[in-house]
């Protein structure tokens, strides 16, 4: 059973980078992802069309990488987690959450007893089709509760204002927020630099520091990246599916990472006729 590599990035004391996939889903997809240096890739069931058997083929795709493979639904979909994680998915980020109670729902359908109660299909993609039999609740129970993430997504003002609750919630391992839905509810639409996002930003990635869960950033710019680093968003969210590459370079597992992102977005309309952005990140 492999750690979730957004465990392993947090441990290693780097960034967890992450793209997604909305349109794409062939097999060498995610073998494109680890060579762009990605650490985790979120499958868009929420805004894509992707339907179970295709992201179960996903799932066993990533499980040749060393990618974890997350599903992104909206909350009116939550009663798909659990056969979506018995495919072997290793995180489920929940659109829309606005309260604890909500949140406390879904770590109910995502992780198994004592945390939640997830329903116990003995063998599949998710055990790599062991029998874990009596040991379930022993051996892969415990390992699937740590590794497997579960995080909802701020997206409006009432999930703002209860995100501290939300944090608290037993079983959230993660929080992030949708910088498109979130800036439009707030009144500023996509001006991720409004002083309104940006302290929306700094009240989830506290919420997190606080309850000990991690913060996931969604970063378009050099200098959002490093702020959102600095407010301790361990996990950052990139702009997917225009990349080009990503290369990363560790000097030691204790000392600076610096990781190099170069976007080619083409010719897009809202930025012009296109090029190229670098960022870098280093790590203390």
């Amino acid at each position: 059973m492999k750690e979730n590599s957004i465990r392993r990035a947090v441990r290693e004391g780097r960034a967890a980078l992450g793209t997604g996939l909305k349109e794409f889903a062939s097999r060498g997809v995610p073998w494109i992802i680890e060579a762009a240096g990605f650490d985790y890739c979120a499958i868009d069931h929420e805004h894509g069309a992707f339907d179970m058997e295709t992201i179960a083929n996903l799932a066993s795709w990533f499980q040749a990488t060393n990618v974890s493979a997350i599903v992104r639904i909206h909350k009116s979909f939550a009663h798909l987690i659990p056969g979506i994680l018995d495919q072997g998915i290793m995180g489920i980020q929940v659109s829309e959450v606005e309260n604890a109670e909500e949140a406390r729902a879904i770590v109910r359908l995502a992780k198994y007893p004592p945390i939640g109660n997830r329903g116990i299909s003995g063998q599949g993609p998710h055990t790599g089709y062991k029998s874990y039999g009596p040991r379930h609740a022993t051996e892969y129970a415990p390992w699937a509760n740590e590794n497997i993430i579960i995080f909802p997504s701020i997206e409006s003002i009432d999930g703002l204002e209860n995100v501290e609750k939300i944090a608290a919630v037993e079983g959230i391992d993660m929080i992030a927020y949708g910088h498109s839905d979130l800036s439009a509810q707030l009144g500023v639409h996509l001006d991720l630099e409004h002083s309104k996002f940006k302290a929306a930003v700094r009240r989830i990635a506290a919420a997190c520091n606080a309850h000990g869960k991690l913060a996931r950033g969604s970063a378009e710019t050099e200098a959002q990246i490093e702020e959102y680093w600095r407010l301790g968003c361990k996990v950052l969210n990139l702009p997917g599916e225009r990349r080009e590459h990503v290369s990363r370079r560790n000097e030691s597992t204790r000392g600076p990472c610096t990781c190099a992102v170069e976007v080619d977005w083409g010719a897009d309309p809202m930025r012009g006729s296109g090029g190229y952005l670098i960022i870098l990140i280093t790590t203390p």
